[in-house]
């Protein structure tokens, strides 16, 4: 069984990682409120935790790249081939990592060929070379 976790972006730019809460609380009478917004709580759970920008939450897949780095929707993946010889040649082939129809769908990616380069968030550029390649495959 997988680990279920996501990971957001603070608005100070940095990456954190835990359980998605989505909260909506008032103040009343003096008591201290959360505000309405997307949290990822810390390892140590609520009632610590960190206010994230909603557009950047994402799920983890389950997996890791070839590197061992955890791979999450809205990462971009990039492939690198192994020639026989053992050199290894870039092809540029890329991909951003989906949600789709309830799942990732991993049927014909070899995920021990991949590795993440980067997310949709902080490095759109990397799928501007024409190469936007949209994936329900992962």
């Amino acid at each position: 069984m997988r680990e279920i976790k996501f990971r957001g972006q603070l608005i100070s730019g940095e990456w954190v990682y835990g359980n998605l809460n989505i909260v909506s609380l008032t103040r009343q009478h003096g008591e201290v409120t959360i505000e309405k917004g997307h949290y990822i709580s810390n390892s140590a759970d609520c009632p610590f935790a960190y206010q994230i920008r909603p557009e950047t939450v994402g799920q983890y897949t389950g997996l890791e790249d070839k590197k061992g780095n955890e791979i999450y929707e809205g990462d971009i993946i990039e492939y690198e081939e192994i020639e026989s010889d053992g050199r290894r040649y870039p092809n540029k082939d890329r991909r951003k990592i989906l949600w789709r129809d309830c799942g990732f769908n991993m049927c014909e990616l070899k995920i021990e060929f991949w590795k993440v380069i980067g997310n949709i968030y902080e490095n759109p550029e990397l799928l501007e070379d024409g190469n936007k390649n949209e994936t329900n495959k992962i």
